[in-house]
């Protein structure tokens, strides 16, 4: 169990204070109820089994950010690093900010962002591997380096980059919510660090020390719906009616008087020339382009070998071409064999690919692969019974006319099935550029 300091100062305490039953989502504040078989066990942190006695331990948990007060320290991000231990080119925690205005009455407004602990983490959702798991102790969402096999799917699917893709060590990890140290009541390192009281830790829905707003958004912030994050605001401060980021993201900030002033991000146009650039789309994702394309390349291949005979089409039939039709289909899968290698090429650890089929229930990635491995067995099972009809001379020809049939049938509907998964991956809320039904085009 982690062990508090010698004279703690009372700052760095998680305050014991009345909460609401629901959050503002509709939520229950409580994780589980009274009884439930989730309660009374050990976080095993550091292989202790002791479980703490505190009575807030069922309830979720979450930041408040006070954006008056940030001076852009980061005291956080350090505190955050030191705490877990990190390598130099992976945060946890960052502080950004957003800019707006014009000289002399330019302002800008900082932001420290981590993860949120969110109602619906679609990192948990998104992942094949199923390494996330939301736990009742605080409502802390935790993810396992040991499961997770390194696609970076979690980085693509979170609206507040908190997963972070570690390519040395092959795996994702991100903010564990210092569960350690609220176990021994205290507030997570960077809350506890912060210098100017801008970060503070606590019960969702209510109001620490010195604070008067719970808001769920500030500019900069994406749009709380996709997430329900366990973050609160404060933002008192008046701030121009634009405000912009000062990375290369296009992306802009406008108040909406109509809707509680609140700031909506618009695709900043700034009128720059627009070009191909190859060697900026060259990234770790590479052989996953390139099995992406051959799948749709050989799933459409073969639907209109097959389907074509079907409407007409006899030179696309087996009797028309007996001997290059076979060879063909034999080339469709030697090449989608080729893909399937490529595919686990850009993971952190490939050699755990398996992995991919473990969230069928909610992960796209997931189905996609499941999909591509049941269209390739029924594109190897057709091209063997039709191609080599001689090694099923034993059967019935009844039987293994069915069986063609069926092989065949199995393929289109498998690779459509894929195909339909496979746009699924990239219409993520968090990414409004690729979250358009071109994306099936």
């Amino acid at each position: 169990m982690f062990e508090p300091r010698p004279k703690e100062p009372a700052y760095a305490f998680v305050p014991d204070v009345d909460a609401p039953s629901t959050n503002r989502y509709g939520k229950s504040v409580e994780t589980v109820p009274e009884g439930h078989e989730l309660r009374g066990h050990s976080l095993n942190i550091n292989g202790d089994s002791s479980i703490p006695d505190n009575p807030n331990r069922y309830k979720q948990h979450g930041f408040y950010f006070n954006a008056d007060n940030c001076i852009a320290c980061h005291a956080c991000e350090a505190a955050c690093s030191e705490k877990n231990d990190l390598p130099a080119h992976i945060a946890f925690r960052a502080v950004g900010y957003v800019e707006g205005g014009s000289y002399p009455a330019y302002q800008r407004m900082n932001i420290s962002m981590a993860c949120n602990h969110c109602d619906d983490p679609v990192c948990l959702k998104g992942c094949p591997t199923r390494a996330y798991t939301k736990f009742a102790e605080y409502g802390a969402v935790l993810q396992d380096p040991d499961i997770c096999f390194g696609c970076g799917y979690c980085t693509w699917v979170c609206p507040y980059n908190a997963p972070q893709l570690d390519t040395a060590a092959g795996h994702v990890s991100k903010c564990n919510m210092c569960v350690d140290r609220l176990e021994a009541g205290l507030k997570p390192a960077c809350a506890s660090a912060c210098l100017a009281g801008a970060l503070d830790f606590g019960i969702m829905e209510t109001t620490p020390e010195n604070r008067d707003q719970l808001e769920t958004h500030i500019p900069g912030f994406p749009t709380p719906e996709i997430t329900h994050p366990n973050i609160r605001f404060q933002q008192t401060r008046s701030l121009p009616r634009e405000m912009k980021r000062t990375d290369s993201m296009p992306l802009r900030y406008e108040r909406d008087e109509q809707q509680g002033n609140a700031y909506k991000p618009k695709v900043d146009d700034s009128g720059a020339g627009r070009a191909w650039n190859l060697k900026k789309l060259r990234t770790r994702e590479d052989p996953l382009v390139i099995f992406t394309l051959i799948s749709q390349a050989v799933i459409g291949a073969f639907i209109t070998l097959f389907i074509g005979p079907l409407l007409g089409f006899e030179t696309l039939s087996m009797s028309s071409h007996p001997i290059a039709l076979p060879l063909l289909l034999f080339g469709l899968i030697g090449v989608q064999t080729l893909a399937l290698v490529m595919s686990t090429l850009h993971l952190g650890k490939p050699h755990l690919f398996y992995r991919a089929f473990n969230n069928l229930r909610y992960s796209p990635v997931s189905r996609e692969v499941a999909g591509i491995a049941v269209f390739y067995n029924f594109l190897g099972a057709y091209t063997l019974l039709s191609g080599l009809p001689m090694l099923f001379s034993w059967l019935p020809a009844g039987l293994t006319a069915g069986l063609v049939q069926l092989c065949g049938w199995g393929a289109v509907i498998s690779g459509i099935a894929a195909l339909y998964f496979m746009q699924c991956i990239y219409r993520i809320p968090a990414r409004p550029f690729w979250n358009h039904w071109q994306v099936l085009t």
